[in-house]
């Protein structure tokens, strides 16, 4: 019998590419460069369509997640899980429907890893929210409204922090285990 180790999609920290954070007034990082591991769906009763997504990178600094906006759903729709993909706010764009903010994805198809597959509730084409593990959460909020509320926000950060718990539980003891084989 041959064991596949199921992915499940985390982020260290989830942050908004372009912009200033809302709450704090400090600019938002304009670029992201990691494996494209994947996204997940968040239900968002501001957003039109009912819900956000969060795109996850593995960088040197760990994992990291994205939120989405339409032009980023629209050119991550054709990602490919695995290749070292960097995305980068490219402004924002006049429409009917008020400023939208633009990105440029670009991906290098001969740096790719092995993406494990993902495990049920996990998508390839959504996104979910996270806060890394001081519960610092880096708020996206745009004039499209298109993130969580704060209740969401908060409820996520406490289970992020529950299974960011778990995965240095697991790690330990692994470690331990290494040590004494």
């Amino acid at each position: 019998m041959a064991y596949k180790t199921i992915q499940s999609l985390e982020a260290d920290v989830v942050v908004a590419l372009g912009g200033a954070n809302k709450k704090t007034g400090k600019k938002n990082p304009t670029q992201v460069e990691g494996y494209f591991l994947g996204s997940r769906e968040v239900e968002n009763k501001k957003a039109k369509s009912g819900k956000s997504y969060i795109y996850f990178f593995q960088t040197d600094a760990g994992n990291v997640g994205v939120w989405s906006k339409t032009d980023l759903e629209r050119k991550m729709a054709s990602a490919k899980l695995g290749n070292m993909t960097r995305v980068t706010f490219a402004g924002m764009r006049e429409t009917p429907n008020g400023d939208m903010y633009t990105f440029k994805v670009e991906q290098d198809d001969t740096n790719t890893i092995d993406v494990p597959e993902l495990s049920a509730g996990s998508s390839t084409v959504g996104g979910n929210d996270y806060a890394d593990e001081d519960q610092e959460y880096i708020n996206n909020e745009d004039p499209d409204d298109s993130n969580p509320d704060d209740e969401d926000l908060q409820q996520t950060a406490a289970l992020a922090a529950v299974e960011s718990e778990s995965a240095k539980k697991l790690k330990s003891l692994l470690a331990r285990k290494n040590k004494s084989s």
